[in-house]
């Protein structure tokens, strides 16, 4: 009978234990991983085809997305906010996984899938102030694909491009004109990207 018991009680406790131990592998939350993004900027001159060519490292950026009811904004930009990139989408039109590839709306197109808003700060040397591209401003192409999205922990990943066509020099000073044409290529990933609600 002793021993009876005792195994009756070595099994409750193994049972406990392993049952504890389970609980506690079901509680412990995945790491959320690391935000990564990619930016690169081109700017190729009409009259000479000179290029301008700058590749932002990975620790000078910093990106983000926020929805609404009304929109979905994804955007990426150095960390000094010299210059940046944005995308607005109709949050109504979107599947509810997210994922695709999205056109680019356009001065030749507004009925397209996206906005997109393209700034350069000028240095105070070339008399300061902030130049902007809008798409329905702006001839353009390019697209936003959307190529996950985790809903469990809210993440987006994806990929952009985007050629501002026939564009004023936006890297002269403010007053010079008449401005050389170019054309601006923005370029880049994000990964891992929190999607936040907001107001």
């Amino acid at each position: 009978m002793k021993h009876t018991l005792t195994l009756l009680l070595l099994g409750f406790t193994l049972a406990f234990t392993a049952g504890c131990d389970k609980d506690d592998r079901e509680e412990t939350p995945e790491p959320t991983p690391e935000p990564a993004m990619t930016y690169s900027r081109s700017i190729v001159y009409h009259d000479n085809g000179q290029h301008r060519d700058t590749t932002f490292q990975a620790q000078q950026l910093e990106a983000y997305a926020n929805q609404d009811a009304q929109q979905l904004a994804i955007g990426v930009h150095p960390a000094t906010t010299t210059e940046g990139v944005g995308f607005v989408l109709d949050r109504a039109k979107l599947p509810t996984s997210l994922t695709g590839t999205y056109t680019l709306k356009t001065l030749r197109d507004r009925t397209r899938d996206a906005d997109v808003t393209y700034y350069y700060d000028l240095p105070e040397s070339l008399g300061g102030g902030t130049i902007l591209y809008f798409s329905n401003m702006q001839h353009l192409t390019g697209n936003l694909t959307i190529t996950s999205y985790d809903a469990k922990r809210h993440l987006l990943s994806g990929t952009y491009t985007t050629t501002l066509e026939g564009s004023n020099d936006p890297v002269v000073q403010y007053s010079t004109f008449p401005k050389r044409k170019c054309d601006i290529t923005i370029t880049g990933t994000f990964t891992n990207i929190p999607l936040k609600s907001v107001e």
